[in-house]
């Protein structure tokens, strides 16, 4: 049988790898699935903001 998994982010962008990695700092087993099997060469984050870069580190 399956892993049993507290959550399912859907998407790797910068939005769904910034929530798996709160909440697996929060002690959530989760996992990441997308569409794409490699990353994607187009950028998706047009600006990073400050804020942002005080939480990712």
């Amino acid at each position: 049988m399956g892993e049993l998994l507290d959550a399912l982010v859907v998407g790797a962008g910068p939005v769904g790898l910034t929530l798996a990695s709160e909440l697996r700092r929060r002690g959530v087993e989760c996992r990441i699935i997308d569409r794409l099997d490699e990353p994607s060469p187009a950028c998706k984050a047009v600006g990073i903001q400050p804020r942002t870069l005080e939480v990712w580190e």
